[in-house]
């Protein structure tokens, strides 16, 4: 009998305990985590984390509209909103225009005020993937808890970096995260489509298939991000990693393992370190009124050069 710990085995692979991320976007994202903690109270991030139920991947789950309003209904509840105060419309983008079409750029979710009440626009074209409308509707939520109730405005350039994050505060990262890597039937089969700066697109590369992304962080900021999310609830080996597709479950274990050995319990490394500026700019509140979007797009979005640095578990 063999008593070698399995950690020692050369076929494992180790786990890196480098920050996944470079400094500027570790720094941001902690920074904001910890502003997430004084705005919304450590309510949020305490709770059970919401995975995909076998309900979703059902035969009875079609995308009707009043399915979808089911799945707003319920991501309301969960995210503190009151259901009666907003405004959705479903929408179908398949047939944009032509020059859309030319910019390989397609609407799936917008955000809005109108007359004083907020209005969020889903598109219906992919209704019938429930976890990835889940995505698309609480990104669209997350803009009322920023957006709508005056945390920021739309002045602030990486709002919807802030946006896509807040999703990770309020439980439904695993549904955001995951969003990013999607399988799709083409004349050739099977290809690997992502809706995120992958690893996994390199290991494609030959098939040169076209991919494109949803929302704003990548695949490895979303991994930081649910680490630093696991990290605030003491979670160091969380059950929910299974759920997580297995590009970011490598870059979350990468980020637990380095919080482990850089941070005290709930802490941040950079709060803790004085070279290193710690910010989050939040402008006025103001009577604007906001319009953002949630796009499909074929390559990775830049941060703004000026940016700094249903089943709880």
């Amino acid at each position: 009998m063999n008593d070698e710990p399995e950690g020692l085995r050369p076929w494992l692979p180790a786990v890196r305990t480098g920050c996944p991320v470079g400094v500027p976007h570790q720094v941001w994202i902690e920074a904001s985590m910890t502003w997430f903690v004084h705005e919304f109270g450590r309510g949020p991030a305490m709770r059970g984390v919401v995975v995909p139920g076998p309900e979703l991947r059902s035969a009875a789950y079609s995308g009707t509209p009043e399915q979808i309003e089911g799945l707003v209904a319920l991501v309301c509840e969960w995210m503190g909103i009151d259901r009666s105060t907003l405004t959705v419309e479903l929408f179908d983008r398949s047939d944009e225009d032509a020059a859309a079409a030319r910019e390989e750029k397609r609407t799936v979710g917008h955000y809005r005020v109108e007359n004083g009440r907020p209005v969020i626009g889903l598109d219906v074209t992919e209704a019938s993937d429930a976890s990835y409308l889940i995505a698309v509707i609480a990104h669209e939520l997350c803009h009322v808890r920023l957006l709508g109730e005056g945390r920021i405005t739309a002045d602030r350039k990486d709002h919807e970096w802030l946006t896509d994050l807040l999703t990770v505060y309020f439980g439904f990262g695993v549904f955001t995260t995951n969003a990013a890597l999607r399988y799709g039937e083409t004349s050739r089969g099977f290809s690997v489509q992502p809706l995120g700066y992958l690893d996994e697109r390199t290991l494609n590369a030959a098939r040169n298939d076209s991919y494109s992304r949803l929302g704003y962080l990548t695949e490895r900021e979303f991994g930081y991000a649910m680490a630093c999310y696991a990290w605030l609830r003491h979670d160091t080996e969380p059950d929910w990693a299974a759920e997580l597709d297995p590009g970011p479950r490598v870059f979350l274990r990468q980020g637990l393992a380095y919080l482990t050995r850089n941070a005290g319990p709930g802490e941040f490394p950079t709060r803790r370190a004085g070279n290193i500026p710690v910010s989050v700019r939040v402008v006025p509140k103001t009577d604007h009124v906001w319009l953002s979007g949630l796009y499909l797009m074929p390559t990775q979005t830049e941060w703004p050069p000026d940016a700094p640095g249903h089943r709880p578990r």
